[in-house]
């Protein structure tokens, strides 16, 4: 399975490709990721960048997860523009599974908004949807575990664990169970990456990737 991902910080931050590619690899999958990701960008920042054409056009992916905007959320339209734009790049054997982030940590009800977006270009481009700002709340409902970085917008590492298992899921067509995603997401926190790759960091009060 070879799967590229388009996104921002709330693709790389704690490294969510890598955690689908573990989740994935635990149910006898193999997986090969690729990440495209830029701090604070959203898939119109994409559309303009020749390796998103080559990549999608050439790249010979089975599946592309696309990730836009999250905090602040740009609205509907934003979404629905530029994802129809990207749908239109990938050739038929490529599925799309369109990542639902989540709303800040002082602004649940910004939430259903941002569901919305998402599960309207899914209707109208005809695809997958990995629900992870649903589950978000559910599991900050449910357990004690922090879901959010000390800025209250992107993930701990926990989080990170709660949206690969969510993204995992939705691709390899699983079912959805709080309890499940829960143990998959502390497994998945285990994860020991590269040392030598960056992450973010809060230092002197300041976000920084080190």
């Amino acid at each position: 399975m070879k799967i590229l991902f388009i996104g921002n910080s709330h693709t790389f931050v704690h490294y969510v490709p890598l955690r689908v590619k573990a989740f994935l690899e635990k149910h006898d999958q193999k997986a090969d990721v690729v990440m495209l990701s830029f701090p604070g960008v959203g898939l119109d920042y994409h559309l303009e960048m020749s390796q998103t054409y080559f990549n999608l056009i050439y790249g010979d992916y089975d599946f592309v997860v696309l990730q836009h905007n999250a905090h602040p959320f740009p609205g509907k339209r934003s979404l629905i523009d530029s994802g129809t734009k990207i749908a239109a790049l990938c050739p038929p054997k490529t599925k799309i599974c369109l990542y639902m982030t989540w709303s800040e940590k002082n602004n649940r009800e910004g939430q259903k908004q941002m569901s919305e977006a998402y599960e309207q270009l899914a209707a109208k481009i005809n695809a997958m949807i990995a629900p992870v700002g649903t589950y978000w709340w559910k599991m900050i409902d449910s357990y004690p575990e922090e879901m959010y970085f000390e800025d209250g917008e992107h993930t701990s590492i926990f989080g990170a664990g709660v949206a690969a298992a969510v993204i995992g899921r939705t691709l390899l067509e699983m079912p959805m169970d709080t309890e499940d995603i829960y143990l998959d997401a502390k497994e998945l926190s285990k994860l020991e990456q590269d040392p030598r790759m960056i992450d973010l960091c809060m230092i002197d009060d300041k976000l920084e990737l080190k």
